[in-house]
């Protein structure tokens, strides 16, 4: 039986290379939200290893805001320029 490709995962690798070439910063916070999604609807997140909502609430929960906080921050670079902070 034939295995269907996965385009989405293709999709993304290549948005990352591009990003990381191109130094988009927002681009990993579009990632950054594909990937919490997903666990809020299924209460399983993956860092380094499975975490899940039941067993593991608090380090769950750290997790899953730490997910969506890198990508406003990473989304915020599109309007606000952090290098003026630093000369």
């Amino acid at each position: 039986m034939k295995k269907p490709i996965k385009w989405r995962t293709i999709s993304a690798l290549i948005l990352m290379y591009i990003a990381i070439i191109m130094n988009w910063q927002w681009a990993w916070g579009i990632l950054f939200f594909i990937w919490v999604i997903p666990d809020l609807l299924n209460g399983i997140t993956y860092f380094i290893e499975p975490i899940e909502k039941k067993e593991r609430p608090l380090l769950y929960w750290v997790i899953i805001i730490s997910w969506i906080l890198m990508a406003i921050y990473s989304l915020s670079t599109l309007f606000i320029d952090y290098n003026q902070f630093y000369y």
